[in-house]
């Protein structure tokens, strides 16, 4: 598990920071984009120690939480229940409980078949990967951007980034593709396809002619991510670059 120091040096490698000894020169662009990842990396780190500290106070009240154990409490007999009764007295004649009709059979309600899987959102992601699969990446590239800015809150909209960048790259817009991987990076951090947005970043360097900056890419990708899939190409492209 990476921690966020980690992240942080992920992302700065993302952002096409030079660091030191990297011979690269910074861009304008590069520094805001270091700028927001900084900021970013703050908030998370603030919003980590926070849960650290109620995991920690909920885990001190479990500690000292004994198992309640329930004591069975007599109920004691009412006033003059051990008494004889007194003379003359006969017990009352038992009442018949009054009969009651039974109740109409209640008819079920039809039954209604559950609503189908995959509505509006889940078709419109579906039609803009159908079209990547199909080699029509400029159509996929619009398929993408729409569904982001019609399903901002969706669960999918990180995937759609990563497929976006995805398009670019496979239209050899590398540009375009860089930014696209870097925002996944900056916007959604926990996403499952960062380690394969950083592996094709690397790709992006190497096919730029950046040597240096792919190989510290895919290094960082080797160190943070080791047992992904991306991890395993990563190494392979490497010893490539060496």
């Amino acid at each position: 598990m990476f921690t966020l120091r980690s992240c942080w040096l992920i992302l700065l490698a993302m952002s096409g920071l030079a660091l030191p000894g990297a011979g690269f020169a910074q861009r304008p662009q590069d520094s805001e984009l270091t700028l927001e990842m900084l900021q970013r990396i703050e908030q998370l780190e603030a919003e980590v120690r926070y849960l650290r500290g109620e995991l920690e106070l909920q885990r001190h009240q479990l500690e000292l939480r004994q198992p309640e154990r329930s004591t069975a409490i007599p109920t004691p007999a009412p006033v003059g229940v051990n008494q004889p009764p007194p003379s003359g007295y006969s017990p009352p004649a038992p009442v018949a409980p009054p009969v009651v009709a039974a109740p109409p059979p209640v008819q079920a309600p039809p039954v209604q078949a559950p609503p189908s899987a995959g509505g509006t959102e889940q078709a419109e992601f579906d039609a803009a990967l159908g079209e990547l699969r199909e080699g029509r990446y400029p159509q996929a590239i619009t398929d993408l951007q729409r569904f982001m800015s019609a399903w901002p809150s969706s669960s999918r909209v990180g995937d759609a980034q990563y497929w976006l960048g995805e398009s670019y790259y496979l239209s050899r817009n590398y540009d375009a593709a860089k930014e696209a991987f870097i925002t996944l990076g900056l916007r959604y951090p926990q996403n499952a396809r960062l380690p394969d947005a950083l592996l094709k970043l690397g790709y992006i360097y190497g096919e730029q002619g950046d040597t240096a900056r792919a190989r510290e890419v895919l290094q960082k990708l080797v160190q943070v991510y080791p047992n992904s899939p991306a991890a395993g190409l990563a190494g392979r492209r490497l010893q490539s670059l060496r």
